[in-house]
């Protein structure tokens, strides 16, 4: 038996993992009009499901909600229902069905996957995103507006932002939608777009007049810089919250003359002149012979405010970034709520922009899980939003950062009674940790459902049982959280080849030698003291990588550690009787310890093979728990099944259609 000191050695260990009472997990919601694609898995969904299904053998099942939803409303699910020639909610049902038939293939293991439309609960959401809006009002964060926003004469209808393409004022890209560029990011006025084309008929929209309730987030802006720069540097990469610290820094702009004369450099001279008073900050020279500063803090930017009102330097703030639109002229969406105060009788005729209420969703997708469960009627939303014990976890797309990073948090501090206080009480709702993932791309674009470049989630498997685990394991070891990465199909055949050679060897070899020379047992031995030290690398890796998404780290680790099964059987051969018998049991205890903890290890990538094994190995279902992690087998115990091959090769999991696009390229002169 192993002696104490490793034991508790692996426990203090163990001990470093800070667990939650409760944990609530979300994955950034599709739009309701088409498949699942393939990137939505990469960058939100699996990477999602791994992590729920960790956390579940930590905190236990019945204590981790895993939930999302469809995102139903707005123009394009109605489009697209038209050109099905479908009742809108008929259309949407269909829709749903097909991404859980797509989820069920992936084994991803959702508690609730909701829609935003959904009859049985539509008046509970549309009540908790109403209530979003009054507490917006009540914090003096919300006033109507009059815009321009591009129109559809051939429609009779306003067209949303991505219904509207053009060519990029910035970078050139002609597949620039109305208000935003995906190829460069740039965001800009919908006059600025190049040459528009409305989506839905082909037809060159007019810019028309419209009034829309709007959110101001300015007032929170120092607050939303204090929370980005403690929490978020828990899970952000550092690039992406530099940027995101970047676009909302406290700044203003004055341009550098002051007369028609563009040789009058007096502002430019006057700014000068006050640098030694300014606080540290940075500038930028932009169009129309503008200059930006950026300043550290919300402070430095009032000081300098003061100072440029004495010298008489005329500015503006830089504070577009917290004003965004809440409203629609879109018919299939949430009303907007009623008593408002805000004295609009256009109003009336408006519904709650997506983007808000894609927001609130997995709060009201929360409340829906738990209203569909029987077994805990007591436990209500607010023990995972609200609770201090809990943690809230929302896995998305790099282009989503903006939303969750920023505006989800305008949302969440305009519900407290003090917007500007981030001290934690249970009574008001807790912020998330967001986990960002770059895009899934096809030819350096990323995969668009609106573009048509994509590959579907569901084409891309054969019907194998296990190609789905191993499309898992390739998309968990892309390294998403750090780069954009293009959907490679030859690496996708090398992750399969390592699974169905080097992997199932290890698997394989300790369950023939324990047949053939043990009686189908595991032997009595000692973990050998290599094993006892590379176990303790691997937990250290599992509590530092896995409550920070970090998989690809991780499995490097993992499939390391694995490789010492056919170290030690090149070493002690446990399967040849010719070699010391001591040394065997030995070696084949320490590699049945190995194999018990990969089955934990690698159950959340690749959880259809690896209960396989769990089974092969015959072992409880007990033991997809933290605490088992690093718990030797006991000595005796039957293996009831014989050896097979748990991974399969590339030709076995990807359709014929994927591995006909690897070959192809492989005969290219370029490949």
């Amino acid at each position: 038996m192993v002696n104490a000191s490793p034991r508790d050695s692996f426990e203090r260990i163990k001990a470093q993992l800070d667990v939650p009472k409760r944990v609530v997990i979300t994955a950034g919601m599709p739009y309701a009009n088409g498949p699942i694609h393939l990137g939505h898995l990469a960058g939100a969904f699996v990477p999602a499901d791994i992590f729920a299904r960790w956390w579940r053998m930590v905190v236990g099942d019945e204590h981790v909600l895993f939930v999302s939803g469809s995102d139903d409303h707005g123009v394009t699910s109605v489009m697209r229902a038209a050109d099905e020639h479908l009742p809108i909610n008929e259309y949407i049902q269909h829709i749903r069905t097909a991404h859980l038939d797509t989820f069920r293939r992936y084994h991803i293991s959702l508690n609730h996957y909701g829609s935003t439309s959904d009859a049985q609960h539509l008046k509970s959401h549309t009540g908790l995103c109403q209530d979003f809006f009054t507490g917006l009002k009540h914090q003096q964060l919300l006033s109507v507006r009059s815009t321009q926003q591009w129109f559809d004469k051939s429609r009779q209808l306003f067209l949303p932002d991505r219904l509207v393409v053009g060519t990029c004022p910035v970078c050139g890209d002609d597949g620039a939608y109305s208000q935003e560029c995906d190829r460069c990011g740039a965001q800009y006025s919908p006059e600025e777009l190049v040459d528009p084309v409305s989506s839905l008929s082909g037809r060159m929209p007019i810019l028309r007049e419209t009034r829309h309730l709007w959110l101001d987030m300015y007032p929170l802006a120092p607050v939303i810089m204090r929370h980005l720069a403690t929490m978020g540097r828990k899970t952000y990469q550092k690039s992406v919250l530099a940027e995101l610290l970047s676009d909302i820094a406290p700044g203003l702009s004055f341009c550098k003359h002051s007369s028609q004369q563009l040789v009058d450099q007096r502002h430019y001279m006057q700014y000068q002149g006050l640098l030694s008073q300014l606080g540290k900050h940075k500038q930028r020279f932009g169009a129309h012979h503008k200059v930006s500063l950026e300043f550290c803090s919300y402070d430095d930017l009032a000081h300098a405010e003061t100072l440029f009102r004495t010298a008489e330097i005329p500015y503006e703030l830089n504070h577009s970034w917290s004003q965004r639109s809440m409203s629609r002229d879109v018919s299939w969406g949430l009303r907007l709520p009623t008593g408002l105060g805000l004295d609009d009788a256009e109003l009336d005729h408006k519904t709650i922009y997506v983007w808000p209420e894609s927001l609130i969703a997995p709060v009201s997708f929360t409340e829906q899980a738990l209203r569909l469960t029987a077994s805990a009627p007591s436990v209500t939303y607010k023990d995972y939003w609200y609770a201090q014990d809990a943690v809230r976890h929302q896995f998305i797309g790099i282009d989503n950062v903006y939303f969750y990073g920023v505006m989800q948090t305008a949302l969440w501090l305009a519900q407290r009674a003090d917007p500007y206080d981030l001290t934690k009480s249970d009574a008001e709702l807790q912020l998330s940790q967001i986990h960002t993932f770059f895009h899934l791309q096809v030819s350096g674009h990323k995969m668009s459902k609106s573009r048509g470049n994509f590959f579907t989630a569901d084409q891309v498997l054969t019907d194998d049982g296990r190609a789905s685990d191993q499309m898992r394991y390739f998309l968990a070891f892309l390294s998403l959280k750090q780069k954009p990465a293009n959907f490679d199909i030859k690496l996708c055949q090398q992750r399969s080849d390592f699974l169905a050679g080097p992997l199932n060897a290890a698997i394989e070899k300790p369950l023939s030698a324990a047949r053939k020379q043990f009686g189908g047992r595991v032997p009595d031995g000692q973990l050998l003291p290599k094993v006892v030290r590379e176990t303790e690398k691997i937990l250290k890796i599992t509590v530092t990588m896995m409550p920070q998404s970090k998989y690809p780290q991780f499995l490097l680790a993992v499939e390391n550690y694995a490789r010492l099964i056919n170290s030690l059987f090149a070493i002690y051969k446990p399967h040849d009787d010719r070699y010391p018998a001591a040394a065997r049991r030995d070696a084949l205890y320490s590699c049945f310890f190995i194999l018990k903890n990969l089955v934990i290890l690698l159950a959340p990538f690749a959880p259809g093979v690896m209960d396989e094994l769990r089974q092969s190995l015959a072992l409880d279902k007990t033991i997809y728990a933290f605490s088992e992690l690093a718990v030797p087998m006991s000595p005796g115990h039957q293996i009831e099944a014989t050896p097979r091959c748990y991974f399969g090769a590339a030709a076995e999991v990807m359709s014929a259609e994927l591995l006909a696009a690897a070959q192809a390229d492989s005969a290219s002169p370029a490949g």
